[in-house]
């Protein structure tokens, strides 16, 4: 009898929860299981305002995904899924057509840009490895051709860095951004015939909304504030950017803010193959198996679904769900709805400092700090990315961070 085949495409949280939920049924020769995700590997994307800012190395927040499930029976395929035969019920892949019995689509979300002139030419974004390792490069770089001009308005036009949009990402990076930016201009760039200035290196952060932070509670957001004005982090509320060009900002009520790296973490949006029927018609039959009121052949979860926010934990909770009603399908027994409970939420601020809520208490300060990395910590697979961590970390206590271009 033909093993019923479940293919997976997206190996981020929500995709690599599924499959985990599923390796004892493929150990046991249940079901087959096939991950197919763009890279070889998972990203713990929470991390990469870090990597971005020197505080962690592109390869302690990335897991290879054959290591991962070594000794499971997954099937892991490294390419991009481009289209989907609902009614042939088949991914794909290059000139590659894999079947399915059942589809889970954990396919993440891009950055979206909303239409902004100019921000997708030169504004650089955060979703990706990639990404962080070039602003990282683009901070170092700002410091080095800064630090060959002679005059005080150069310096501070090419060290300008601004981070468009306020939620958990950019505040995030404001805070590491300021903390890396300053420490660099005061531990390297200040000589006794060449200094740059404190006040030549600015960091700000603009939002169309007034608040940052608002999906979270508002002691969050007071602390968290205070936290970046503490740091140095200038602070362009309510104001919409109109455009962004190689040089600068110009925001919608006339004020142009210069720029020397443009940083864009204000929105996503969802990422989906083609969805097609026999007759090559785009459809979108798809729903959340989780709310469907049958079992579903195709079922989509995390950033790439509606109707929950797009986060990390949404997508897990969602992802043990598919994989629990997938092990109820095959024993014949009903499946359970979805239902999800926020377990918190934390944001970091720099070095030890984060807030954040559970439940309805409400947490700032060197021990949540702490308490933030230790629930991120045991999010990693692996004991030896675990051990890699704790190391970097323990480093940053005592030492700079890393400057090394690459």
């Amino acid at each position: 009898m033909k093993k019923p085949h479940i293919v997976i495409v997206g190996g981020g949280f929500g995709g690599l929860e599924v499959a985990w939920g599923l390796r004892g049924q493929v150990k046991q020769g249940k079901i087959a299981v096939t991950l197919i995700n763009i890279t070889n590997y998972f990203l713990f994307t929470p991390l990469l305002h870090e990597v971005a800012t020197g505080g962690l190395s592109a390869a302690s927040v990335a897991e290879p995904l054959r290591e991962v499930f070594a000794h499971t029976g997954l099937n892991i395929i490294q390419g991009e899924v481009t289209k989907v035969d609902a009614d042939k019920k088949a991914v794909f892949l290059g000139h590659h057509t894999i079947p399915y019995d059942v589809l889970v689509l954990s396919t993440g979300a891009t950055t979206n840009y909303f239409n902004t002139p100019g921000a997708a030419e030169f504004a650089l974004p955060l979703k990706t490895l990639a990404d962080a390792t070039a602003i990282r490069a683009r901070i170092i770089d700002a410091f080095e051709t800064a630090s060959l001009v002679t005059t005080a308005a150069e310096r501070k036009e090419l060290l300008s860095f601004v981070v468009v949009g306020a939620g958990a990402t950019g505040v995030e990076l404001a805070a590491e951004l300021a903390e890396f930016a300053f420490h660099i201009a005061r531990r390297y760039f200040c000589q006794k015939n060449s200094c740059i200035l404190h006040n030549e290196v600015s960091v700000t952060l603009v939002s169309a909304g007034p608040e940052l932070l608002a999906q979270f509670s508002p002691p969050t957001r007071k602390a968290a504030e205070a936290r970046l004005k503490k740091l140095g982090v200038k602070l362009r509320l309510g104001v919409q950017v109109g455009e962004v060009d190689a040089t600068g900002v110009n925001m919608n009520d006339g004020w142009r803010i210069p720029s020397g790296l443009t940083i864009w973490t204000a929105g996503v949006k969802a990422v989906l193959p083609l969805i097609v029927d026999s007759s090559g018609t785009k459809v979108a039959k798809a729903q959340l198996w989780s709310q469907a009121k049958k079992p579903a052949e195709l079922v989509i979860l995390g950033d790439a679904a509606a109707g929950l926010p797009m986060l990390a934990q949404v997508a897990v909770a969602q992802g043990r769900s598919v994989a629990n009603n997938i092990v109820l399908l095959l024993a014949s027994r009903p499946l359970l709805p979805f239902v999800y409970h926020s377990r918190g939420s934390f944001v970091s601020l720099g070095q030890w400092f984060a807030a954040g809520t559970i439940g309805r208490i409400n947490l700032s300060g060197r021990l949540t700090w702490w308490l933030w990395r230790t629930v991120y910590l045991f999010k990693f697979a692996s004991h030896k990315k675990r051990l890699r961590i704790v190391f970097e970390w323990t480093l940053n206590l005592f030492y700079p961070r890393d400057i090394t271009r690459l």
